[in-house]
């Protein structure tokens, strides 16, 4: 397995619910949202988004901390998070933040004009998306929840620019989870937070076209929004959509 490098600069949350007597490297890595299948595969596994653990601590890990609605990470002063797009993915980005600021979980995702002023910054940079988590990765956190200093970096897939899209879209929104304090969500439930993109009935379109409302409909889901809320409290929201349950 590849070794965490330059992408994992900051000290992944993880190491916060360890137990004593298990030493960590100085970065974790945090399981990616993977990229399609290599391309010489059938199209039907070209639809699969896996995660793939980055090394083998991230097996270690899933057997070691609870689901991520049991653990309890670094929550963000009421709910405040400040980010900077350098990624380029400025409609990605801002309709990811503008998901969860709807969500009717407490929290404001306000994007600011430099990364000087930011908590999160987005970034492009495949080799360090492929150095941090392999080269199946379309997105990479280097920290869930709060980090103890310094910023959150988001490591966004080159191939996700352009014209926002539903999946470009749903990886931002789910690196955004990741950023408010939420681990992966197993099972086949409909999630965002779900580490196999596919595996729900909620699943991200493939469309190439602008994500329409509908499209977005489960971005996040009720399942996520409660994980949230159990952080940050709750506001009154849309209708929960049964589509996404």
């Amino acid at each position: 397995m590849r070794r965490v490098q330059a992408a994992c600069e900051r000290r992944s949350r993880f190491s916060r619910y360890i137990p004593r007597g298990l030493q960590l490297p100085a970065a974790s890595p945090l399981v990616p949202t993977s990229r399609r299948q290599r391309r010489w595969f059938p199209a039907a596994r070209e639809l699969l988004l896996a995660l793939l653990p980055a090394i083998t601590l991230a097996a270690v890990l899933s057997h070691v901390l609870p689901g991520a609605a049991s653990s309890a990470p670094e929550g963000w002063d009421d709910g405040a998070v400040r980010y900077y797009d350098a990624s380029g993915m400025r409609g990605t980005v801002v309709t990811a933040a503008a998901r969860w600021n709807s969500s009717g979980a407490r929290v404001r995702l306000r994007q600011v004009d430099s990364a000087r002023q930011a908590d999160v910054v987005f970034e492009v940079d495949d080799r360090a998306l492929e150095e941090a988590c392999g080269n199946d990765c379309l997105g990479y956190t280097t920290s869930i929840g709060r980090p103890a200093d310094g910023q959150v970096r988001v490591l966004l897939a080159e191939e996700l620019g352009g014209d926002p899209r539903p999946l470009s879209v749903w990886v931002a929104a789910h690196e955004l989870g990741h950023v408010l304090g939420l681990h992966h969500r197993s099972g086949n439930a409909c999630s965002l937070m779900s580490p196999h993109a596919f595996d729900t009935h909620c699943a991200p379109s493939l469309a190439a076209a602008p994500p329409t409302l509908d499209q977005l409909r489960c971005v996040p889901a009720p399942a996520d929004v409660e994980d949230a809320a159990r952080i940050y409290g709750a506001e009154p929201a849309r209708r929960d959509d049964p589509r996404c349950r």
